[in-house]
């Protein structure tokens, strides 16, 4: 068996930081002052870029951030612009300091005060700014899986884009807000083999990244995928049939390919496959244009392709998907920006104007309007002028 040294990519090609937030040895001081779950929630890779860092540890003083904020809850109007400059200058870790600060200074909750003087979606934006990462990470995907109307496509894209060390911390974070396990909670809300397939992927322990490819591997599972040669680890299944069609009700060979190995693997076996059927469909095609699987099984299969091959160019299409409907879905909005705002949303940011020749900045400021704008595009593009009536 041969293997290929491939860098460890940041779901688009993205090299490992040497000075990773992981190692807690990098040069930032403000680094070896965070606990690791907030680490995790920061680029990992030196190629992927948030919009978001927060001041270095010296320059850090919470207590002068939570005074200038009571300072803009006072008077007639509150001063929305302060609240935007704190939350936009300072990373997650820092702004949970800040919460403690301001309720020993003034015994008072800030995020009370925040309810009482905003509202509307700003609110919604900065309550989640506010959250810690994970566990604005684990709300939304209890949310998904509780979700009584079967959309279950946020615990597909946390499932597909959070790394196995921040599954790990999800999981535990959601043990201990809702008493049951995410496994259990899983089997008894979401029904079928989407259900399996949903808690293996979140639940299943998946090779971390980083390690070599190995490239008969790689063509194995390819071949697999476009039912030519089965795997001989799985002799008893009788794959030498499988269609793409049969992986929406095959649980072994779902997490055989999509599962156990890493995400730089899965975007391997799924560019070998495309390879292979030369001038044919692709894979994705394929799974687009097919009618007969179930719609959140083909979901959850496309969001393995995009996500596994450019995990930013996915979330700029979600971005795009989100302000294009016939209703702007400012809870997708939110929860992108947000989520991503350390981790790679300058990249986001490039990825869309490459995708649509037009900038993020234009379509939100078309989407979003008043102090909501004004904080999305503080977000997005911190370095840019913004002047908004």
């Amino acid at each position: 068996m041969t293997e290929i040294q491939i860098t460890r990519i940041g779901s688009n090609g993205g090299k490992l930081s040497s000075s990773s937030s992981v190692d807690s040895n990098g040069p930032s001081s403000r680094r070896r002052n965070m606990p690791m779950m907030y680490q995790m929630y920061e680029s990992q890779y030196e190629d992927l870029r948030g919009t978001i860092y927060g001041p270095e540890s010296p320059d850090f003083f919470p207590a002068q951030a939570s005074e200038n904020l009571k300072k803009a809850f006072s008077g007639i109007e509150t001063k929305d612009s302060e609240i935007i400059d704190i939350l936009v200058h300072h990373n997650n870790f820092q702004r949970q300091k800040i919460l403690s600060a301001y309720e020993d200074m003034y015994e008072k909750s800030l995020l009370t005060d925040i309810e009482e003087e905003t509202g509307g979606y700003f609110l919604e934006m900065a309550l989640a700014l506010f959250k810690p990462a994970h566990v604005l990470d684990t709300l939304q995907l209890y949310k998904s899986v509780s979700n009584r109307y079967g959309d279950h496509s946020v615990a597909v894209e946390i499932a597909c884009t959070r790394s196995t060390r921040q599954l790990k911390v999800i999981r535990e974070q959601y043990q201990q807000d809702f008493k049951k396990t995410l496994e259990k909670d899983i089997n008894m809300k979401v029904e079928g083999i989407f259900g399996r397939m949903l808690s293996l992927l979140l639940c299943k322990p998946r090779e971390e990244d980083g390690k070599r490819l190995d490239e008969d591997l790689v063509n194995r599972h390819a071949n697999l995928l476009l039912s030519v040669v089965s795997l001989p680890s799985l002799p008893s299944l009788s794959l030498s049939q499988c269609t793409v069609d049969d992986l929406s009700r095959n649980i072994l060979v779902f997490e055989q390919i999509f599962v156990l190995k890493c995400w730089r693997h899965v975007a391997a076996v799924i560019n070998r496959a495309d390879e292979l059927r030369g001038d044919r469909r692709d894979i994705e095609t394929i799974l687009r244009k097919n009618k007969t699987m179930h719609s959140e099984t083909r979901l959850m299969l496309l969001t393995i392709v995009h996500s596994a091959r450019n995990t930013q160019l996915y979330f700029a299409e979600k971005l795009r998907n989100a302000m294009s409907g016939e209703r702007p879905d400012h809870s997708t909005i939110i929860r992108v920006i947000v989520t991503r705002s350390e981790i790679d949303m300058a990249d986001i940011v490039e990825e869309y104007k490459r995708r649509y020749q037009r900038s993020l900045d234009f379509d939100i400021s078309q989407t979003c309007s008043g102090d909501y704008l004004r904080l999305v595009l503080s977000i997005i593009n911190p370095a840019g002028a913004i002047h908004i009536p």
